[in-house]
This record gives structure tokens, sequence and C-alpha cells, in this order.
């Protein structure tokens, strides 16, 4: 009744599929393809078809025709052939060959499963990457801990207005002389800033320790929970002493649990880590505080957090005011080494 409809014949041969009846489902199925040549549907089953029939490489030059015509299927397709070469990124890589708007995302779902070399070879092949496509695989590599690879990649786009370090300093803005925008997504020196419920995050010019001006947070918190107020993640080196101090002051805080702040390995809070006290609800004037840290020799990157945790008491408020200038951190300098002395002149 409907010879010339390919939804006819790709449900025909997917039954004949199922049934075992192998050559009259390819029959059926190259029908509905020369039907519906560039529908996303026939490429599928035919790729299903010959997968199963154990012919690898015809089965994903199906795919890729499909992915042509649907790239949002490209997770399905990826889980497909890693599945089938078993991990291998390269082989994955070669199977697939999406077009070019889809190399970022392949790059960053093999960064992603631990393919961190393989991804960064799919994402040279792309001459001239889109902000989207940047963002992708940078964000792949930082939730994999690659805070190096990452940073290079970063550092090397053509990212609009990337901040820069403050002299003398890892962090950028540290004094909060430039507006931040909330809910950032940059990677590096920016920092994170994401107002929650009770908290007002501003920038205050009427007391600022140096400069123009601060932040200052207002708390009105009923709450007992833990919550970051601002962070900044900077690439760091490894077996290394970074030194932070800060400026900060209150007016009215009160709480069981004041903010503090920390520094610490951006891809593991246990391998680096250094707090300051929690902030003293007393210190109506500025106070500097200074903490040091020793990095690992993995550490690639350090996180300055502002947090504040819960109490021990189920019921545990803040209210209250804090301000936070000067932010620094830089590598301590170390203790001056003793000069070397002649052995034939020093000896008696």
């Amino acid at each position: 009744m409907s010879p010339e409809d390919y939804r006819v014949w790709l449900a025909l041969g997917r039954v004949l599929d199922r049934s075992g009846s192998l050559n009259e489902a390819r029959s059926a199925l190259d029908k509905a393809m020369r039907l519906a040549p560039n529908h996303f549907d026939t490429r599928w089953a035919m790729g299903n078809y010959l997968l199963r029939a154990g012919d690898r490489d015809g089965s994903f030059a199906q795919m890729r025709l499909a992915l042509a015509n649907r790239p949002s299927a490209l997770p399905l397709v990826f889980d497909y052939a890693w599945n089938v070469y078993q991990g291998d990124g390269k082989a994955i890589a070669a199977s697939l060959n999406p077009p070019v708007e889809l190399k970022a995302q392949l790059a960053a779902m093999l960064i992603a499963h631990g393919k961190v070399d393989d991804g960064l070879a799919v994402w040279r092949e792309i001459s001239s990457p889109t902000q989207k496509d940047i963002q992708r695989v940078t964000e792949s590599l930082v939730n994999t801990g690659r805070f190096s690879a990452a940073y290079q990649l970063w550092s090397a786009a053509n990212v609009p207005d990337r901040p820069s370090p403050d002299p003398g300093s890892l962090l950028a803005n540290g004094g909060f002389e430039q507006k931040f925008a909330f809910n950032s997504n940059l990677p590096f020196h920016s920092w994170r800033v994401t107002p929650g419920g009770g908290l007002r995050i501003t920038l205050d010019r009427k007391d600022a320790r140096e400069g123009a001006q601060s932040m200052r947070v207002g708390f009105e918190v009923s709450g007992n929970s833990a919550f970051t107020i601002a962070s900044q993640t900077v690439p760091a080196q490894p077996k290394k002493k970074y030194c932070l101090s800060l400026w900060a002051k209150t007016d009215e805080l009160e709480s069981l649990s004041t903010p503090f702040v920390e520094v610490f390995d951006s891809a593991d809070i246990n391998r680096a880590r250094a707090a300051t006290p929690t902030l003293s609800i007393r210190s109506t004037k500025w106070s500097e505080y200074e903490v040091a840290v020793d990095t690992a020799p993995a550490t690639e990157a350090l996180t300055v957090r502002l947090q504040r945790n819960p109490c021990p008491d189920p019921i545990c408020p803040i209210k209250g005011r804090l301000w936070i200038d000067e932010l620094r951190l830089y590598e301590c300098a170390g203790p001056k080494k003793p000069e070397k002395t002649d052995p034939l002149v020093s000896a008696p």
C-alpha cells in the first residue's frame, strides 16, 4: 500500500533483523536508505545492523552519516564507539571523525573519559574554535584535574577581555578595583561570586583599605548551612611555598561560625590546604590575615575561597557585614642561603 514510504521498509528491516532473517533485513534497510538517504533513523538502523553483523568500520561509516543529520546524537554514538573500541581514544576519534562543529564536543568527551591526549589531538584539528568550544574543552580539563593543560588552552585562545593577575600576585582583581560578574564561568583569574539567600555582595567605595573600593558582604542568613561567598582559581607550580595575605574588617557580625579564607589545591583539597582563623567579629578596623601553603608534587593550580562552614548546633544564623580587600597570593620568599666559604681560606 505504501511502497515508497521509508518508514515501512525501516520497520520491516528491524523486525527481520530481530527475527534472524539477516539477508532480508539488509535488503529492507537498503530500500529504506534509498528512499530517505538523509534521514537519521535509516542511517542509524543500518549502522546498528552492520555492528551486530560484525562490520565495525561499515557500521560507524553509517553512524557518521547519521550524525551529519542529527548532531545532538553524538553522545549516543560516542557511547557505542567507547564500548566497541574498548576505550581506545585514537580509534574512537578516527571512527567518528565528526564535522568540525562537533569536534570540540568530541574532544571534551574524550577528556572526560580520561583520554586527555587523544582529546587534545582532536582539539588541535579545530582551526577557529568558538567561545563555546573553548569553554567546553577548558571545563572538561578542569573537571578532570588537568589545570595546567586547561590554562595553556585558555590562555592561547582568543578570549575577549581575559583577566590578568595583579602585579606581584597570582590573583586578579585582588583589591576589587574592577567590577566582577556574578556567576562567572571564566576558569582562571576571575572571582566566582554566587549570591545566595540572605547574602548581599557589593563593591563598597566608602572605606576601602587600599584603592577606590573593597568587597562588602552583608549577611542575613537564618539557616545553619555552608556556603562559598567568592572563589578564584589560578595556575601554580608544584613543590612551592605560597603565601596568601588579605585585609578584612567586620561590623555587627554575629554568628557561632563566621567566614574564613582558605587556599587549597584545586584538584584535591586534601593535597595542600591552609586557612585563616575565622574572621573576628570584633575587627571593626582593618586587620591583616596571612597564611602559607606548600604545594604537592602534583599541584597544578590553587584556589582561594571565602567560605562559611556550618555550626555543630542545628540553629546557627549569621548576620552583619564583612569587608575584604587586598587579597594577594604570591610565592613566599625563602630564607637566605648562607654563602659558601672556601675551606682552604677558612681553615685554621
